[in-house]
């Protein structure tokens, strides 16, 4: 199992390896709105453990691109995750 740490909400969830971040709604206050990767509501920074994620998909590149999002930022609801750990915050 992997895990993800919300540091602002000091709640830690497991999800399955492999497994799309877009899971991790309803288990935290994070928004999943569009779910496509168009909106930007699950913007988040990743504070540790972005080479447990998988490379940004084109349609999280498209996104982050137009939100003008930093370099440890992605979008979960296209971001999945390998294995391992990360460390988040909203």
């Amino acid at each position: 199992m992997a895990v993800v740490e919300i540091k602002n909400e000091g709640k830690t969830i497991e999800v399955p390896d492999g497994s799309l971040l877009v899971e991790l709604e309803g288990k935290c206050g994070l928004v999943f709105a569009c779910k496509v990767g168009t909106c930007g509501a699950c913007k988040v920074k990743v504070l540790e453990g972005a080479e447990n994620l998988e490379p940004p998909n084109d349609a999280e590149k498209t996104g982050l691109e137009t939100f003008g999002a930093g370099p440890s930022e992605r979008l979960l609801c296209q971001a999945k995750i390998k294995s391992g750990k990360i460390v988040i915050e909203y």
